[in-house]
This record gives C-alpha cells, sequence and structure tokens, in this order.
C-alpha cells in the first residue's frame, strides 16, 4: 500500500476531502490531471452547512475576503434586457429577494453560525489548494492524470510521458465524472443532454446598464429567444470594488436555432450583447463552456476499496446550487469515516453507510434541481404567456400585458406573482439547503423511513432527530461564545448532557466498544460550563435535562436517550453503531 487514501481530482470537492483527511491525521495523495486550478468560475453559491464546514477548516476568513459583498447577492432580478429598440425592451420584469437575503435575513441567521457566501470556484479553488498543501499529510500533485482505477485501491497514473501505478487502501474518486465511474463499471441513471448551454467568462463595465446591483443574477425573458433559458443569465463573480461594483461576470444561455454549433469569443460577444440588449460592449471574454443539463446520479457510490464524491457520484443542473454543496457534503460524511475505518478494522461498516445516507440525497437534489430548471420556462415564461413555439410577435404582446392596466394585465400580474412563489423552490429552499437527513446509516432511527425524500421542506426546522444534523445556538464557555455545532476536535463523537453529566460519563466510561473512545461529553445547559443563557438550546435539544444526544463528527445525531434510564443501554448502542449500521433495527 502507498497511501492510507488517494484522492482522485483537485477540484473543490478532492481539496476539501484533502484538508478534512489532514486534520484528522491521515496521509494520502491527490492527483490532479490539469496542471492548475480551474480557469472557468463553474459554481458559485455555497449555501451555510457548507460554509460551516468552511468555518471548521480555518478557511472561512479567507474565503470571505474573496466572496461577494452580502450586498450584492440578496436577490435576483428578471428583465427582458438592459437596453433595446422598444419600449418593452430594458424593462424588469420581476425582482425577489433569494439566499437569505432580505426578508430572509433573520431566518437564515438563526440557523447557522455561518452566511451564505457567493465565490466562483477561480477564486475558491487556489484557496482550498493552498490550505491543503499546507499539512504535512497531503502529497498533493497536479499534473498527473489518473487513466485508470481497480476496485482494489490501484490506481494507474500518466505524468510527465511517464506511467505508474499506486495503490491506496481506500480511494475517493472525486474527478467530475470523468473517469472513475466508467472504469469501474457504474452506471448512472437520470435524464442526460437536455439542453445545450453555453457560459462565457468575460470582462466588461456593465455599471450603466445593471439594474439592480443588489442582485447576484439577472435573468433575461426575450421572446425572441423563445423565452427564459434561451434568453441567459447573468450574474457578477468580482473582485469587487468598494461600492461593490464587479469586474467580471459570467452569461449563460441555451443555445437558439441561429446561433453557432460552437461560440468562438466573436460570436460569445455578439450573443452576449443581444442578449443584454446593448451593443458595443467592449468585451474581454476569458474562457467558454459547452455543456449539456443533466440530472444523473451514479447507481452506487462505492466499488471495493472505492468511493465516489461529487461529481462522479452525481451531475446536478446549477439551478439551486445544489451540486457542489452536495459534493462539498459528501466529502464531509465520507472522511470522518475513512480515518475511523483505517483506525479500528471494528469500524470498518461505517464505510457501508456512506452511500446509504448520500445517494438519496442526490437522487432528491437531482431531482429538485431539474424541477427548478423546468420552472423557468414551464412556470414563468407560462406566466408571462410566452411559448417558444410562438412566433416572437405573440410572445411581446402577451408580455406588453403585464404594464397595462387592464384586466388582462391583473390576471398576468397575478400569475407573474404565483410563478415567484413557486420559485421558493429555488430562491428559498432552506430546507434543503440545511434541513436535509438521513434515514438509515450510520445512526439509530426513532421511526420508519418518512414519506419525504430527506431533502426537507422549503423551511428549514432544527431538530436532534437521529439523521438530521445537530441544531445551530449559542452558548457561552471560558473561552466566550461559541455554536453547539462547533464544539469538540476533529473527528471526535460527542455526547451532549446536561443533569445527569456524572452518570452519563460513568456509563461511557464502563464501555467496551471501540467507538466510546472517541467520544468526548459536554454539558449544555443553564448555567453549566457551556451555559444555555438564552434557552434556545434547551428549546431545541428535544430531550430533558438528564436525557443525552450522541453526535457524529460530521455533527448529525446518530441517538439520543429522552432519560437517564437510557444510560444502561449505552454500550448497546454504540455496538450496534459500529457493527451494521445499514441495518441498525428502529427504536420503536
Amino acid at each position: 500500500m502507498d497511501a492510507p487514501v488517494v484522492i482522485i481530482g483537485g477540484g473543490p470537492v478532492g481539496l476539501i476531502a484533502s484538508i478534512m483527511l489532514s486534520r484528522l491525521g491521515v496521509e494520502h495523495v491527490v492527483l490532479e490531471r490539469h496542471p492548475s486550478t480551474s480557469i472557468h468560475p463553474k459554481a458559485v453559491g455555497l449555501n451555510q452547512r457548507t460554509a460551516e464546514i468552511f468555518r471548521s477548516l480555518g478557511v472561512a476568513h479567507e474565503v470571505l475576503a474573496e466572496a461577494a459583498p452580502p450586498q450584492t447577492v440578496g436577490r435576483t432580478s428578471w428583465h427582458t434586457s438592459f437596453g433595446g429598440p422598444t419600449e418593452l425592451h430594458g424593462r424588469q420584469v420581476a425582482i425577489r429577494d433569494a439566499w437569505g437575503g432580505g426578508a430572509y435575513a433573520e431566518e437564515y441567521a438563526a440557523a447557522s453560525p455561518a452566511s451564505y457566501i457567493v465565490i466562483p470556484q477561480i477564486r475558491l479553488e487556489p484557496i482550498l489548494l493552498r490550505a491543503a498543501r499546507a499539512y504535512p499529510h497531503a502529497d498533493v500533485r497536479f499534473g498527473h492524470e489518473v487513466v485508470d482505477v481497480r476496485p482494489d485501491g490501484t490506481v494507474t497514473v500518466r505524468a510527465g510521458g511517464e506511467v505508474s501505478q499506486l495503490r491506496g487502501r481506500y480511494v475517493i474518486a472525486a474527478d467530475g465524472g470523468r473517469m472513475a465511474a466508467e472504469r469501474l463499471g457504474i452506471a448512472s441513471e437520470g435524464p442526460t443532454d437536455l439542453l445545450d448551454m453555453v457560459s462565457a467568462h468575460f470582462s466588461a463595465d456593465l455599471s450603466e446598464h445593471v439594474a439592480d446591483p443588489g442582485s447576484l443574477i439577472s435573468w433575461f425573458i426575450n421572446p425572441d429567444f423563445g423565452g427564459s433559458i434561451g434568453s441567459g443569465y447573468l450574474y457578477h463573480i468580482g473582485p469587487w470594488d468598494e461600492q461593490g461594483r464587479s469586474k467580471e461576470w459570467v452569461f449563460a444561455c441555451a443555445f437558439a436555432p441561429t446561433d453557432p454549433e460552437r461560440f468562438d469569443d466573436a460570436g460569445m460577444i455578439a450573443r452576449i450583447g443581444r442578449s443584454l440588449g446593448v451593443d458595443g460592449l467592449d468585451i474581454d471574454v476569458h474562457s467558454i463552456s459547452h455543456w449539456y443539463i443533466q440530472a444523473r446520479v451514479a447507481q452506487r457510490f462505492r466499488e471495493g476499496a472505492v468511493f465516489l464524491a461529487g461529481d462522479a457520484a452525481h451531475r446536478i443542473p446549477p439551478w439551486g446550487a445544489l451540486g457542489l454543496n452536495t459534493g462539498i457534503q459528501d466529502a464531509e460524511n465520507l472522511t470522518w469515516k475513512l480515518a475511523a475505518a483505517l483506525d479500528a478494522p471494528e469500524l470498518e461498516p461505517l464505510l457501508d453507510t456512506y452511500e446509504a445516507e448520500r445517494r438519496p440525497i442526490a437522487l432528491a437534489v437531482a431531482e429538485r434541481s431539474l424541477a427548478n430548471f423546468q420552472a423557468h420556462g414551464g412556470i414563468v415564461d407560462r406566466a408571462l404567456g410566452i411559448d417558444p413555439a410562438d412566433e416572437p410577435e405573440v410572445g411581446w404582446a402577451s408580455l406588453a400585458q403585464l404594464w397595462q392596466e387592464t384586466e388582462a394585465g391583473d390576471a398576468r400580474r397575478a400569475a407573474l406573482a404565483g410563478a415567484m412563489q413557486t420559485l421558493d423552490e429555488e430562491f428559498h429552499a432552506h430546507g434543503a439547503e440545511c434541513g436535509f437527513s438521513y434515514r438509515t446509516g450510520a445512526l439509530i432511527a426513532e421511526r420508519e423511513s418518512a414519506a419525504d425524500d430527506g431533502v426537507g421542506s422549503l423551511v428549514y426546522v432544527p431538530s436532534t432527530e437521529p439523521g438530521h444534523h445537530l441544531p445551530h445556538a449559542w452558548v457561552h464557555g471560558p473561552e466566550g461564545t461559541v455554536s453547539t455545532i462547533e464544539l469538540g476536535a476533529p473527528g471526535r463523537w460527542l455526547l451532549f448532557v446536561d443533569a445527569e453529566a456524572e452518570r452519563w460519563r460513568a456509563a461511557l466510561d464502563g464501555c467496551s466498544a471501540v467507538l466510546a473512545r472517541g467520544i468526548d461529553v459536554v454539558q449544555v445547559g443553564a448555567g453549566r460550563a457551556l451555559d444555555d443563557r438564552t434557552g434556545r438550546w434547551s428549546s431545541l435539544r428535544g430531550v430533558g435535562p438528564e436525557g443525552a444526544i450522541l453526535v457524529r463528527p460530521d455533527r448529525f445525531v446518530a441517538w439520543r436517550a429522552r432519560t437517564a434510564a437510557d444510560a444502561a443501554r449505552l454500550g448497546e448502542t454504540l455496538r450496534e453503531l459500529q457493527a451494521t449500521p445499514a441495518a441498525v433495527p428502529v427504536v420503536e
């Protein structure tokens, strides 16, 4: 064995997995085929669960320094264009709050110590690479292409014209779905190649044209392009000046019948100008990416010693910004289990829970994101009376009703308001971002698998039910105020207790299960060492002061006890968790 863990892919998922493994003391090798980090902005929206991970890894300060100013990303807006030849061009169609901005600020602040972050991958990846290389546990090799991977952990690497092999006890395949799944014979399911898309990263001074500087995304709805997806969307990616103005942008759209098969710089500049409705823009194109909308999930996430993560496991449409976030959360779920299995053979069954926990989330996220994409044309455009099958003049006439004080205009505005409410699924999906939960896996379930998909509703409802993420509450300790989700050292389980701390400590000390040696007891409550001064933790914990909550290293609840009498069951519970957690019986 050449390394305990080999990571294929040096994108955000692979680099975060590297940092996590280093913090857990696991030596590993990272192999990335490209010579440098990403040259195309790709994903930009990072939700609170991901932002919490950045805080735990010690990179949040640097990430926030490169991120968009909060006042520039709290809304999203729709326009016919920024300008044009008729009075219907240059019109704002709609605007709404999004991602914790405006009316949602208080709701998001109560859910997490971290805020929603907007930062493009071209600025995020160098931060993560520097952090990964700072640890002696990591051997990070760019310019090393993995051309084959086997279930026994053997990877074949090509670098500098030479081919060699490397063996890992375990392998994390975070290669973006380009090679590993195919070599392992893992098929994927779900719709693919739904629509041919193009996106361009460019620089331009749009300060005189952008209608709402507080919107992250400006969507265009132009009947000449058949509606929303064909018209395209624009978002800023910084760097931002002191007024929050961006120097760089990404524009994306579906191919129109009049577009070329592939865009060069000149064709892309012309297309941007047509959609924005602004002639003569001084545009400097940095990169162009052609891609297809697809919602694919691997049929299995593991083959022998190899685990799929990120885009290798699931290809998610960008509508809702859940793709990269889901990949990063894959890494958080997997790395502590790998470290545990490497530390003690008795804990290797924990690895069987990775697919059981993460694949249902990926399936639900793929379905939700695809529905978000379809809502733009199927709901918003329809509310405006725009149908790509109609002649553009018909669409413009319907759209014009939006600004008419007539009965038809009232109906059109009401339909648009309803469509905007439907778009909560994309722009106010707090439950999907923070409320996803596991129904089976490394946990002792309290009820049969629920009818929902584990991704949660629109509204995030904190819960300590096993399978849910530990709720956030500020508590006061010797070193000041800290969130409940940020207590404990990397890789450690926590047993939250209150009134019966000594009884629970004695029960833990008497456990023979290997898992017991990785658990720390934390006493949180009114007047305790970790003081719940506001009472918020007591209102959220879901058990009485004599009970206990067992929390995993990824801060998901594994088990909870409502009374101190359950301390007698702690040893049995730990043995169940470390033995065959994927088949743990349901507690009635």
